[in-house]
């Protein structure tokens, strides 16, 4: 911008210099007066006047060029209402730019690019063309590809082919025909459960059967619900579709049996059920060949009172069963005559849990119920006491021995009136010809012996003998260890051991328990790297919850050593695999090795003193 400014004319009054205040001229300075610095009343330089209408334009635009996005210029400086074109496409300051888009400085940049003063003015967006086509565009049906094989007048009878759902237009030309077709009734070739058919509800709004989906095999019938049998001993009726077949058993008496009829293949995969609902009486099924959950077959079966049990037809004449109610219905389990408090107990010989009593282990004499004996003394002996009704520990006093309460103690047996049952003592003469008082026992050798009518001596080690027919028999002044009792073997126990009786050898015998009591098991929680080897248990279960790093192999203590009855519990948190490896030739279920392969699983292990059993 340049002015220009006249000499006033001859004669004319002289123009002020302007001011902020003051109307008048302005000129510009010369390069000297710029260098030395001015008075703005007299002289402006070309900066000075930019400033002053810079200041004045506000929000004005300056193009700056153009502006490659992918190789983007340096921004810091720029200022308020630069404007670039976009050259070259890319990702600049978190903006996607397209050829032909206008970035806009919004704010001066100060030395820093700061993407919130950068404005996108979008210039892409506009529609070149429609259907190849520009201007005012009207579409007709050939413009749109696909779609000219659809009849835009008449009825599908006058179509010559079948289409395709992807060429039917969905607005506009229906229209113009005279029906509208249901889609699966248009044409009934189409219409079945064969490859390529549209599928069609029946008259009952329900699917047909369709062999492979997912739907395969359901029934498409209703339950068959029969309330009771009232009348015992009837044949039932076969259903002769696939439904499901339920019988509610009133047994008024154990009046038997009812009588199934054989399946029909159409009858494959339908479920009969029975509940006998009755609290006595037993009913009998007479039916064709079938399989129990026990792994039995069988052309009969019972239903208990109270019991449920269901099976499937797999076949025509065969049955399976599938559900039970009764814990002997099971395979593997085998109950006799179960009595209150027997247990499952799993017998490795028949390899099936049975119902047996299970007895407890007793760590001490003191934990036998109606035994008083928490701190006894040397010599004690077990007395029985009728006021608590418990066998107590205690010292054995002279006025508790039956018959020794009339023996003086003290004197001379010249003092004695009358002649004691211990006359036979002395060989020849009266007691009262005795001097000093005679040792019992020792008097006469004759009398000494364990014979009726003997005094009893003491031995050397001044102990008992044996008597047979005492109260006293078999029974040594002191134990030192339950091992000295004449028919207890126990020489060597292991932890968690209990005296068992052995009828073959007559000995009562340190051996592993059998179930019952004692003590919780040990649980053991750790994360390893390295294959793991388990020492000698403490007790006659072990609980391993393991969370390895790697796959690892866990290897157990021998059977033997652990004892008949000792459990192993093993549970595997990882996702790498844990290897359980027996001692030497030993087998888990007849392998030599068992892998916890999933997360989460676990596996209870049994010995019977040899080799290690699943439960």
């Amino acid at each position: 911008m340049s002015v220009l400014f006249l000499p006033p004319s001859t004669g004319a009054a002289s123009v002020p210099d302007a001011s902020e205040i003051v109307s008048g001229k302005i000129r510009i300075a010369t390069s000297a007066e710029a260098t030395a610095g001015t008075n703005d009343l007299t002289a402006m330089t070309p900066a000075k006047v930019k400033s002053v209408i810079d200041t004045a334009v506000v929000g004005g635009v300056t193009y700056k060029g153009t502006f490659d996005a992918s190789a983007p210029l340096d921004l810091s400086n720029a200022e308020q209402g630069d404007l670039y074109v976009i050259d070259g496409a890319g990702t600049y300051q978190g903006i996607v730019w397209a050829v032909g888009d206008h970035l806009l400085v919004n704010a001066d940049m100060g030395g820093t690019v700061d993407p919130n003063k950068i404005d996108k003015i979008d210039s892409t967006d506009s529609v070149t063309s429609v259907a190849g086509r520009t201007g005012a565009v009207t579409l007709s049906t050939a413009d749109i590809s696909g779609l000219a094989t659809v009849a835009s007048t008449g009825a599908y009878s006058d179509l010559t082919g079948t289409p395709t759902l992807a060429t039917v237009a969905t607005t506009g030309a229906y229209s113009d025909l005279s029906g509208t077709p249901t889609l699966g009734t248009a044409s009934a070739e189409d219409v079945g459960t064969l490859a390529g058919n549209v599928v069609q509800l029946d008259g009952s709004a329900k699917l047909p059967a369709i062999d492979g989906s997912q739907l395969t095999n359901l029934p498409n019938g209703t339950l068959f619900y029969n309330t009771q049998i009232a009348s015992l001993g009837p044949t039932l009726t076969q259903i002769a579709d696939n439904r499901r077949q339920h019988y509610d058993i009133a047994l008024a008496s154990p009046a038997n049996p009812i009588t199934l009829p054989s399946a029909t293949s159409a009858a494959i995969g339908g479920v009969i059920s029975f509940f006998n609902s009755q609290t006595t009486g037993q009913a009998v099924i007479n039916c064709p060949t079938a399989r129990l959950l026990s792994g039995s077959s069988v052309t009969s079966f019972t239903v208990e009172p109270s019991e449920a049990r269901s099976f499937v037809w797999v076949g025509t004449s065969s049955l399976q069963e599938i559900t039970a109610t009764r814990l002997e219905s099971f395979n593997g389990v085998s109950i006799s005559s179960p009595s209150n408090g027997e247990a499952l107990v799993y017998n490795g010989t028949s390899g099936e849990w049975e119902n047996s009593t299970v007895s407890a282990s007793v760590a001490a004499l003191n934990d036998i119920g109606d035994v008083s004996a928490a701190a006894p003394s040397d010599t004690n002996v077990i007395k029985y006491n009728s006021t608590s009704g418990d066998w107590e520990s205690g010292a054995v006093a002279a006025s508790e021995v039956s018959g020794l309460a009339t023996v003086a103690t003290t004197g001379a047996y010249s003092d004695l009136t009358g002649t004691p049952s211990l006359a036979t003592v002395a060989t020849t003469g009266a007691y009262s010809d005795l001097t000093g008082t005679p040792t019992l026992g020792t008097a006469s050798a004759e009398d000494v012996g364990t014979s009726a009518g003997n005094v009893v001596q003491l031995n050397g080690s001044a102990q008992l003998p044996a008597v047979d027919g005492s109260l006293l028999t078999g029974i040594t002044a002191s134990v030192a260890a339950l091992n000295d009792i004449g028919d207890v073997s126990a020489a060597s126990p292991n932890n968690g051991d209990v005296i068992a009786y052995n009828s073959t050898s007559g000995d009562w015998e340190a051996t592993a328990q059998s179930g019952g009591g004692g003590s919780a098991p040990s649980v053991t929680v750790s994360s390893p790297s390295a294959d793991q080897t388990l020492t000698s248990p403490s007790g006659i279960e072990e609980v391993y919850i393991y969370t390895p790093s790697a796959a690892i192999n866990v290897n157990l203590v021998a059977a033997a050593t652990c004892g008949a009855g000792f459990k192993y519990q093993i549970k595997n948190r990882s996702t790498n695999t844990l290897t359980i490896d027996p001692n030497g030739s030993e087998t888990i279920d007849g392998s030599a090795t068992f892998a916890i392969a999933s997360q989460e699983a676990s596996v209870t292990l049994i010995t019977d003193g040899s080799n290690w059993f699943i439960i």
